[in-house]
Order: C-alpha cells, then sequence, then structure tokens
C-alpha cells in the first residue's frame, strides 16, 4: 500500500513537473516569437531594399547555433532578450560603418540608400510588432478571454474612493472618459492619469454614480483605494479540501467540509447572487451561527454535465479574541460625501469621547464603536466630539445611524483608518494602552501600564503535530517548530512623514482574529526600551462577534471577453492594440513626472516570472501576455534612445532635413551614450528583480 501511495505520489510530481516544464517553454517560445517578427520586420524590408544583410540572429551576445545561407548568416545567440539584424553600412558596434565613404559606395550598403528607404528599414521592427500584437490579441478573443470582472471588491476605509461613497460591489464603467472592460483597465486608468479622475458606473443597486476623485499617492503610484471582486464560489483550481478552512476559525469546527467548486446559493436562508451579499449576510449575523447552503458539482471533472448536489454546512460564530488591553481613541481621518456623520457636521480631526455619554476608552472599547452604532440604527446617538481649534471645543452632535453591519469594511493596511460604516466615519485607534481589562491575563500579569505605547506585535502559531511521513531525522526534528509571524514594527515611518500616531491598533486588533489559534507577544515601550511580554491565553468576548468564518479560496470574479465574429474580434483586438500602446506611453510619462515609483519597472526575470505564471492559466492569457510584450518593444524601440531604433530615426531626420549625414564622432559618441543608458538600465532593473522583487538566486 505504501509503494502504490509513493508510486502515486512521484506521478504527481512528475505531472507537475511537465506542467511546469511546458509552461517555461511556451514562455520561452513565445518571447522568441515577438523578438523574431521584430527582426524579421527589419529583415524583409532591408532585403526589399536590396540591402546586403550580412546577420540575422536571434538573441545577443555569443552564438551559440549558425548556419550560412546565400550572403546571411543566420544565428541563435545566448541571451534571449534581443535579437538584431546586422547590415552591411549600419552597425551598432561599429558606428563608424554608417559613415564610412569605402562602404557607402556599394550600393547594396544601408548607408548608400535614401532617407525614406533606411526609415522604412528602421520603423519596420516596430510596425511588425505592432501588428504581431495586434494579431495575438485576435488569437487571444477568437478563444475567448478570462479577465477580472471590472467590480469593486473591496473599499479601502479613509481612502479617495470610500470618501467619494463608492462602495463593495459597485461595477466601474468609465475612467476619465475612457470604456472599461476589466479591473486591470481602472488600475492603469488611475495609475497612469494626471490630477483628478472621473469615474462612473452603476452601483449594486442599479443606481449610477459619477464622482471625480483626487487619488493619493501610495507605493505603487497613484490610487483611489480599491480592490477587484470575488464570486460566491470555491475555486475549483484548489488542491486540497483542507486547505479552505483557516487554522482554528470557525470554518475549521463546521458541521461539514467545503470542497473545490462549492457555490454558494443561500446563506442564513437568503439568496446569495454575488460576493457583497455574501459579506453583508455574513456580518449581519455575526453573532449567530450561519447555514451555508452549496450547490456541489457531483462529477469533479470539468465539463461532465450541470448535475449538483445541495449540501447543507452549518459555521458557527466567531467570537472576539481580546488581548486585555484597550488603546486609546485617535482622531477622525475621514468623513465619507454624504453621510450621516457629514449631515451631523462632524468633521476630519474631531475626536470621539463618548456616545450616549460613555466615555471612549474608559466605559467602551474604541473597538466596539461600529458595532455600537450599527446596533442603534434609525435611533438617534448622541456623539460627543472634541474639536481642535484655537481653543478644543466640546460638541455634542445628533446622528442616526443607517442600518449597515459593522465590520463589512475592515483596515486592510496599516494606516487605514477603522470605519464606522453606518455613519460614514473613519478614526484613529492609536496603539496606546487607555485601559486595562480587569481580571484579564493582562492584569494578571502585572506588567502594562495605562499610556504604554504598544510598539510591535507577534503571532506564534501553534506547533505543528509531528508528521507521520517524515522519512528523516532532519525532517523530524523541523515538524513541531512554532512559526513567529512579526505583524508590524509600529514605529515603521510610512514614506519618510508618518509616524507612530499614523498606525492603526485597528488593523493590528483585526489581524489577530484572522490568527485565532495563536499566541501573542505584545512588545511595549517602558522607558527607552521595548519589552515583550506573552500573552498565552485571550479572553474570547461572548457579546462581540466579528464577520470572519475563515472560509477562504473564494474564486476571483471575472468576464468572458470572446469575439463572435471575425469582425467582433477585429473590433476588441484593435481596442487592446490602441489603449495598450497608449498604456505604455502614459507609464514612461508617469515614471518621468515621479506618479510611478521606478520599482514598478520590470526586468528580464519580472517578465519571465510573469510569463510563466500566464502560461500556467492557458493560451489565452499567455497570447495577452505576448500581446503587450511585443507592443511594449515596438514603443521602447522607438524611444529616441541611441542604439534603438527610435534613435536611428532621429539621425535619419537629422540627415532628411539638413541634408548631410551626422559625422562619425556624433554617431560614435551619442552611441557610447546609448549604450551606457542601455547597461545601467539593464543593472537597475536586474536589482529590481534579484532584490526587490526576490526573483534570482532561488529567491
Amino acid at each position: 500500500m505504501e509503494l502504490i501511495s509513493q508510486s502515486m505520489m512521484a506521478a504527481v510530481d512528475l505531472a507537475e513537473l511537465g506542467s511546469m516544464v511546458g509552461s517555461a517553454l511556451m514562455v520561452v517560445l513565445g518571447i522568441g516569437l515577438v523578438i523574431f517578427f521584430h527582426e524579421l520586420g527589419h529583415f524583409m524590408v532591408a532585403k526589399w531594399c536590396n540591402v546586403h544583410v550580412e546577420r540575422f540572429s536571434i538573441g545577443i551576445g555569443p552564438i551559440l547555433w549558425s548556419r550560412q545561407k546565400g550572403e546571411t548568416e543566420y544565428a541563435l545567440s545566448a541571451l534571449p532578450f534581443g535579437g538584431y539584424v546586422k547590415m552591411l553600412g549600419q552597425d551598432d558596434m561599429d558606428p563608424n560603418q554608417m559613415t564610412s565613404d569605402e562602404i557607402a559606395e556599394n550600393a547594396r550598403a544601408y548607408s548608400a540608400k535614401t532617407v525614406p528607404q533606411r526609415m522604412a528599414i528602421i520603423s519596420a521592427g516596430v510596425i511588425m510588432n505592432i501588428i504581431t500584437g495586434f494579431m495575438f490579441y485576435m488569437f487571444c478573443y477568437h478563444f475567448g478571454l478570462e479577465e477580472p470582472s471590472p467590480i469593486v471588491g473591496a473599499v479601502d476605509p479613509g481612502l479617495p474612493a470610500w470618501q467619494a461613497g463608492l462602495r463593495a460591489g459597485d461595477r466601474i464603467t468609465v475612467v476619465n472618459g475612457k470604456e472599461i472592460r476589466s479591473f486591470p483597465d481602472i488600475f492603469n486608468g488611475i495609475v497612469l492619469s494626471s490630477g483628478a479622475v472621473r469615474v462612473e458606473g452603476i452601483h449594486e443597486d442599479g443606481t449610477k454614480f459619477d464622482e471625480v476623485i483626487t487619488p493619493a499617492f501610495g507605493r505603487q503610484g497613484r490610487q483611489i483605494g480599491i480592490e477587484p471582486s470575488q464570486t460566491p464560489r470555491l475555486s475549483p483550481d484548489i488542491l486540497n479540501a483542507d486547505d479552505i478552512p483557516m487554522k482554528g476559525s470557525p470554518a475549521a469546527k463546521a458541521s461539514g467540509k467545503f470542497q473545490p467548486g462549492d457555490r454558494l446559493v443561500k446563506l442564513h436562508g437568503q439568496e446569495i447572487n454575488t460576493f457583497t451579499q455574501l459579506q453583508q449576510v455574513t456580518a449581519r449575523f455575526a453573532d449567530q451561527e450561519l447555514v451555508y447552503e452549496v450547490q456541489r458539482p457531483k462529477s469533479a471533472e470539468p465539463g461532465t454535465g450541470e448535475e449538483y448536489d445541495l449540501v447543507s454546512i452549518t459555521v458557527p460564530p466567531a467570537k472576539v479574541r481580546s488581548v486585555g488591553l484597550w488603546m486609546a481613541v485617535g482622531p477622525i481621518k475621514s468623513i465619507q460625501k454624504g453621510s450621516k456623520a457629514e449631515q451631523a457636521g462632524m468633521k476630519p480631526n474631531d475626536q470621539i469621547i463618548a456616545v450616549d455619554d460613555q466615555v471612549v476608552g474608559k466605559d467602551i472599547d474604541p473597538l466596539q464603536l461600529p458595532n455600537y452604532f450599527s446596533s442603534h440604527a434609525g435611533q438617534s446617538v448622541k456623539v460627543t466630539v472634541e474639536r481642535p481649534d484655537k481653543v478644543t471645543q466640546k460638541i455634542d452632535l445628533n446622528i442616526v445611524p443607517d442600518d449597515i453591519p459593522a465590520w463589512t469594511e475592515v483596515p486592510r493596511a496599516q494606516t487605514h483608518p477603522l470605519p464606522i460604516s453606518s455613519i460614514g466615519a473613519a478614526f484613529q485607534i492609536l496603539p496606546r494602552i487607555a485601559k486595562i481589562v480587569p481580571g484579564s491575563e493582562a492584569e494578571r500579569l502585572g506588567k502594562f501600564q495605562v499610556g504604554q505605547k504598544v510598539t510591535r506585535v507577534e503571532l506564534i502559531s501553534p506547533p505543528e503535530p509531528k508528521s507521520e511521513t517524515a522519512t528523516d531525522e532532519k525532517e523530524a526534528a523541523s515538524v513541531g517548530v512554532p512559526d513567529i509571524l512579526k505583524l508590524s514594527e509600529l514605529e515603521e515611518k510610512f514614506a519618510g512623514t508618518g509616524t507612530i500616531e499614523d498606525i492603526n491598533w485597528a488593523w493590528a486588533f483585526h489581524t489577530i482574529q484572522l490568527k485565532p489559534d495563536s499566541q501573542l507577544r505584545i512588545h511595549v515601550e517602558a522607558g527607552s526600551e521595548s519589552v515583550a511580554l506573552d500573552l498565552k491565553e485571550r479572553e474570547s468576548i461572548e457579546n462581540w462577534s466579528t464577520s470572519i468564518r475563515g472560509i477562504s479560496g473564494w474564486e476571483r470574479a471575472v468576464d468572458l471577453q470572446k469575439a463572435d465574429s471575425f469582425s467582433d474580434a477585429f473590433s476588441l483586438s484593435l481596442w487592446k492594440t490602441k489603449n495598450t500602446t497608449i498604456d505604455i506611453y502614459k507609464t514612461l510619462r508617469s515614471l518621468i513626472r515621479g506618479d510611478l515609483p521606478p520599482s514598478s519597472l520590470s526586468g528580464p526575470l519580472q517578465i519571465a516570472n510573469i510569463g510563466y505564471k500566464v502560461a500556467q492559466r492557458g493560451l489565452p492569457d499567455l497570447l495577452v501576455f505576448l500581446g503587450f510584450l511585443s507592443i511594449n518593444l515596438a514603443v521602447i524601440n522607438f524611444l529616441p534612445i541611441p542604439v534603438l531604433d527610435g534613435g536611428h530615426m532621429v539621425f535619419l531626420l537629422w540627415e532628411g532635413i539638413t541634408r548631410r549625414k551626422p559625422s562619425a564622432r556624433v554617431i560614435g559618441w551619442a552611441h557610447g551614450m546609448g549604450f551606457l543608458f542601455i547597461i545601467t538600465l539593464f543593472v537597475f532593473v536586474m536589482y529590481l528583480d534579484v532584490f526587490v522583487n526576490k526573483l534570482g538566486f532561488g529567491g
């Protein structure tokens, strides 16, 4: 039996290896094809203009293989990230050929041809790449491509989209007048824009929205703070059903097992059609056990019919895990447009100090404010705020919250504020101890003090059980070692200007809830030192629940882009080619202006890595990648940089206008500077690939 099991595992490993090798080969061949067509363009037009082509090489560097056919040597070179057509009278490695009188006397030399002929030869590679990219897109849309739907899956609290009133479930249709077909179109429309952007679309309830939003600047450039959506279906690509429930979560304690491909159709008796509905129902009934009714395919094999079993799985609620510490409430960071908070007169920098005369941080945990307002939907809540001015004022506001469940929106980054969605305000919770909960382990330790600053939190996963399949002492010894996950060095500076006050404790709290079976190590500032205190037990607060059920692996929301006819494929491909070309130029503009960080550049390792991943998703995704790569090669090659096609075109324009060729000294100097720039850029992007993206040397 053990031999059979090992044989099956070996067969699976071989199948996976075969798939990996196949994907890698497809990428190499695809990139080679893109380069081949570029050089083929130069070659064909050079031959058409009767130019003597000495060598046609795919790749650069040392020649690995070559064959002479007629007057031309055809070669494969060591480095596959380029290629060249070596013509008599035009050689980047020997620019003196371009001004050599002896070579110019040869009627078949490149330098002897007219300016229009040489322009045609130089531009042929770029034109061929545009045509090739267009053809890749046509094939892609013929087969059909699944692209991420332009539906908002999550809105980051406090960021521009949240302030403008965008919400999960919204479908964005237009950005700055440009039609949106997929979520990456939204991303490009925001990142590559300048100034405010106009975002149009449809809310999930069918009403339209049209908002002008000023993006914020994040680590990836300009952003408005939205994420793509998912569907209420578990991905059929999940290999192991045991990976679906998170360890220690309610899903791990469910009455049954979720399986890959399960589609949720009802939750707590309510029909579920979208992921937003799933989130809303889970949050609204956070303190109750929920019955998940899922459609489960009778056959795991795709294309075997639409027969399903209806399976019910009961999942208990997730009780909040408390650390026994309440943190200090901070200021309001953001107010949502048209919200109840705005209507009541609440402003950014106000600080909520009491609700219905309960002091925040003393009588009520700041983390419970979203729950408090949601539980008082439709009722008037007295909110006392301190407003900093020339003199700090205490102001009483009366707010009637909307019926929106708490914690449907969560801070997903360290500096995101905690939203009170039912009133449309987002506030900060500072990592400073305001209260030690009586009877908690934190109090029993006797080492925490009010006013202390929390500087770091570690989650310590419980030891894994000893593996029954451990085959040697080394493997057996590695089993059971606790894994320490560092959440954050809370004193980390953000963008060079952040301080400890910018960190929201709510983010750390939410992350703690995602690891319910872990132990905690809290580091607090004690004088000039940081003291680490282990909390081995965490209190479960019975009357306060979160919407976390611990079910992972929901399928991403996609739209199928498939042409119904040749003309439809032509139209889609033309649209994609035009937009890809424009976006590449906008990317270069944004890099020059500083709107995009240099780290967004990709080197050859990153390009190969992306290509490998898309090849694993299937042929249509690979065709889109190759189409983008082909057009990218065309645009980059036509930049006015010496040694690139665009640089040669500049020299030809000069010659056409002045009626004389540039001197050998000018050409040599320009080519030297061009080579230096290309080499410097290559070293920089390789550094990004290896040390930033961690793609080299086994990373």
